[in-house]
């Protein structure tokens, strides 16, 4: 394989007998992944510092941004946010790596924030204030805006932050609610405990459908 190959993209069977730094073969899977992983394998080795932005909300807005240039975006549900980072922590291995979130979405902001500590990874706060953005003619989305947001999140200096107490509001826990009435089209409302372990992550609102019905 010639000097100034960066990286090499090949099959698992194939990438056995590939003569090349291990650590820079990648094994061909979906085009996206498969293309992110190689292109942040060149581009690793030229960051001091890798910034994630997340807006959060019921599907958040990922970015990640190394020395002010954005390298890769996401939109995902909840619960893919922490498999997700630790991914990114992967494919950056042995770099400095900075999450800055939203100030938005209390809940789900204050869950994301746990996750990502229990990942060791230091996080800040950051306003998120008019980085929403108005989207233009031809434009249109929520996961276009929740990107751009994040790009933005991803740049603004926040405040660091620990561990979240998590106690949600009546009005929370009534929403919650409201939404097991509509998810069962009128037919049955989880109780407030139920609705509180959702609000808090404990549980899906699946499981909670689920564990209700089932008494």
């Amino acid at each position: 394989m010639p000097a100034h190959v960066g990286v090499v993209i090949t099959t698992e069977n194939e990438s056995a007998i590939v003569n090349f730094n291990r650590e820079r073969v990648v094994i061909a899977d979906k085009p996206k992944p498969t293309i992110d992983k190689a292109c942040s394998l060149l581009l690793k080795d030229n960051f001091s510092r890798i910034i994630i932005g997340i807006d959060p909300g019921k599907y958040p807005g990922i970015a990640v941004v190394g020395d002010n240039k954005t390298l890769s975006v996401y939109h995902v549900s909840v619960r893919e946010v922490s498999p997700l980072i630790e991914r990114i922590m992967r494919e950056y291995d042995g770099k400095k790596i900075l999450v800055r979130i939203g100030h938005g979405a209390r809940l789900i902001r204050s869950r994301l924030i746990n996750e990502i500590l229990d990942l060791g990874l230091r996080v800040e706060m950051v306003n998120e204030t008019g980085t929403t953005p108005h989207l233009g003619k031809g434009m249109c989305g929520q996961v276009v805006s929740d990107i751009i947001a994040a790009t933005s999140i991803a740049r603004i200096p926040g405040k660091s932050v620990g561990k979240q107490f998590i106690e949600p509001s009546q009005g929370e826990v009534r929403v919650i609610q409201e939404h097991s009435r509509e998810y069962s089209n009128g037919r049955s409302t989880i109780p407030r405990q139920l609705a509180r372990a959702v609000a808090k992550g404990e549980l899906t609102l699946d499981e909670a459908m689920e564990r209700h019905n089932a008494c």
